[in-house]
This record gives C-alpha cells, structure tokens and sequence, in this order.
C-alpha cells in the first residue's frame, strides 16, 4: 500500500518529537532527576499524570473492542482493530512514561528480582504487560484473515482463517475486557491505598478511574476512526454510537467525583479543608476546566452536526481529551500539598501545623524545609512526555500504513 504525503509527514513529525524525548531522557540519566520540578515532598509530577493518562486511553480501546465481539455490536466492526491499535500504542506509552520517574533504569530491574507483593506497583506492572500482551494479540487475531499476500508469513496457518478470526475473537473478548478494566484499577489503587493522603484515600477513585478511561479511550478511537475513515454517511451509525458511550461515562465520572467531593467536605474538619483550599482555592480555574471540558466535549460529540464535520469533531474530541489530561495533572496537588505529618504548636489541642519536609536540593537564598510547594513541570520533563504522545501516534500511523488495520474498502 502506497503512503500518502499526509501519512510521511505524520510519521515525520511524530517520529522526530519522540527522538526529541529520547534525547530529554538520556540527558536526564545523565544529571539526574534533579532536572525535573519535583521534589521530597512532591516525588510524583507529569510522568505519574501521564502514566494515569496513557493508561485511561488504553483501557477505553480495548473495553470496547472486546465490547463489539463479547455484546454483537456489529455496527462498530469496523473500528475493533483501531481500538485494539490504540489500545496497544497507549499502554506501551504508559509503561516508557514510567522509566524517566524512577530516575535510573536499574531500579526496575532490582523490583523485578525483589518485588514487593504488598506494594500495588508491583502489580501494575504486571498487569501493564499482561495488558500489552492481550491488546497485541487480540489485534493479531483481528487481523489474521487479511494477513496475505507480502504480509502470509505473518499468519498462522488455520483452514478457515475468517472463521477462526471470529470465533477467537468472542472467546478472547471476556478476557480483554477483565484485563483493560484490571489495568485502570490496579493503577488507581497506587494513589487510593495510600491512606496517609486524604485526597486519594476513597473508594471511589477505581470506579472513576475506569468511567474516564471509557470516556476519553473511546474519544481516542472515534479521532482516529474519524481521521482514517472521514466522517461520510457510511460510519455515521458507529460514530453516534460512540458518541453515546463518550457522553454516559463522562457523566458516571462528573457523578462521581461530585460524590466524593461531598463526602470529603461534609464534615468540614481542618484536614479536608486544607485539601478544598489547594484544590479550589490554589487550582479553582483548573478544576472548572476539567469538569467543563470534558462535558462539553462529550455533549458535542453527541450532535450529528458535529459529528459529520472533521474539523469539529477533532475540535471536540480534542476538547474532552485535554480536560481528561488536566484531571490527570490535578490528582498531585492536593495530595502532595497536605503533608499528612502535623503537630500541635504550643500544645493547643485545636491547631494543627504541618510538619516542613526538607526539599532535597539546597540553593542560595531559598529555604531548605517546606510545607508546600507550587509545583510545574520542567521544560526536561514536557519534552519526554510530548515525545512519548507522539510515540503513541507514530506507532498508530505505521501500524495503519502498514498493517491490515482499516476496512479493505480505506486500504
């Protein structure tokens, strides 16, 4: 299949803002995490964002793919394989985001002799390469019938492979869906069971963590189905399909994060009024974004005129993708801010202080010992994470020029 110019410079781009990140990375091996903004008392920033970002975008993709063969959706068919593609693409993103948060590579390898069972991380990354594996081959069981011609040497010889496609496809179906649902809960038990942090510690952020990963997984592949297939009349039924989907889990994610809201403020002690001052107060205009973003994205993708329209639909699609992605970033503050070490000064039994916490780097003039800290990420850590975003599109863009990915009709 030839590949058009669009697709090349696509490919271009995207390819030299990943070498840009790769660069970034090794320039951060060499000096050290002391290029990042993060400090002592605020050790996870935009890496730990994107990790939670990147896997929400995968889990959505395979929930659904796994979703048309597990329920005969039909009408959806033709994106199952987009959705497994960007299922894979953003799960390997979210395991390359991790390697420049734990500083040196080494690290993982001494987790990997030595894990920590209690520790939910240890489980994330098994379940992160359990999830790759299944996104990887779902794919492949997809796309086994078209396997021909300069591409037969990649398939498994089957008498009948349409048939052998499909039957395997609803047999693997119940699997990948345990699997993108596990990956986001896994992931959302690293923040909630650290008790110590009163904005994490709830029930409620697993089940929230899967509605946004439908939400904005689902928005990742109507972009990308949208891109590649055009918004003619022919996918029409399948993009307001989607974009029912899209609306009904943002709305379960708005419900409960106001849930939680509620609860964490109704008492109104001195903790949870700490953590509303950060969040409200520190990051009012950001918190309004996420929660206006997102819905207006998700109502907008609902209307057939948007829907109908490339440059509105990416517009609105981009729109919910990057409340999504503010969400993600505004986990941190009010968590890291609430040092949970606190005393009582003078020994009144009312007040309480939080303790300061050394910073981990001494510069002239500017205190050692904090008790907040107004974090933003570096220009080093920016650039790793837009080149792995673009890693994730340059893998979807190589696998669609060169893979059986889209309807025989658009190859």
């Amino acid at each position: 299949m030839t590949m058009s110019l669009k697709m090349r410079l696509g490919l271009v781009f995207s390819g030299a803002l990943f070498l840009v990140a790769v660069a970034a990375w090794i320039y951060q091996l060499k000096e050290g995490l002391i290029l990042t903004n993060m400090q002592n008392s605020y050790s996870w920033g935009l890496y730990i964002s994107g990790l939670a970002f990147f896997v929400g975008n995968a889990a959505g993709g395979l929930v659904l793919t796994s979703s048309i063969y597990l329920f005969g959706v039909k009408k959806l068919k033709p994106l199952a394989k987009l959705g497994a593609l960007t299922a894979f693409a953003n799960v390997t993103a979210a395991m390359l985001i991790v390697l420049p948060d734990i500083g040196k590579p080494i690290r993982l390898y001494n987790m990997l002799l030595h894990p920590n069972w209690m520790s939910p991380l240890v489980w994330d990354v098994i379940v992160l390469n359990l999830y790759a594996a299944a996104a990887a081959i779902y794919l492949y069981i997809l796309m086994l019938p078209e396997l021909t011609g300069r591409l037969g040497w990649l398939a498994i010889r089957v008498d009948d492979p349409h048939a052998f496609s499909e039957r395997w496809a609803k047999r693997i179906a119940p699997v990948a869906l345990l699997f993108a649902i596990g990956i986001h809960v896994v992931t959302a038990w690293i923040f909630s069971t650290q008790g110590a942090r009163d904005w994490w510690f709830s029930p409620v952020m697993a089940p929230d963590f899967v509605s946004v990963a439908i939400a904005v997984g689902t928005t990742v592949v109507l972009l990308a189905a949208a891109l590649a297939y055009g918004t003619g009349e022919k996918y029409q039924e399948a993009y307001r399909a989607l974009g029912l989907i899209i609306f009904m889990a943002t709305c379960v994610h708005l419900f409960l994060m106001a849930n939680d809201l509620v609860i964490h403020s109704w008492y109104g002690n001195a903790e949870t009024h700490r953590i509303m001052d950060i969040a409200w107060g520190d990051f009012g205009p950001a918190h309004l974004f996420e929660v206006a973003a997102p819905l207006l994205g998700a109502w907008l993708l609902m209307r057939p005129q948007i829907l109908g329209s490339l440059p509105r639909l990416l517009a609105s699609s981009a729109l919910l993708i990057a409340g999504v992605f503010v969400h993600r970033f505004l986990i941190m503050p009010a968590a890291y801010n609430n040092i949970p070490m606190t005393m009582t000064p003078f020994g009144l039994p009312e007040s309480h202080w939080s303790l300061p916490i050394a910073s981990g780097r001494f510069l002239p003039g500017m205190g050692t010992f904090l008790d907040q800290y107004a974090y933003f990420p570096s220009l080093v850590e920016v650039a790793i994470l837009i080149g792995i975003m673009a890693y994730a599109v340059f893998l979807v863009l190589l696998a669609i020029a060169r893979l059986p990915i889209l309807a025989r009709e658009n190859q």
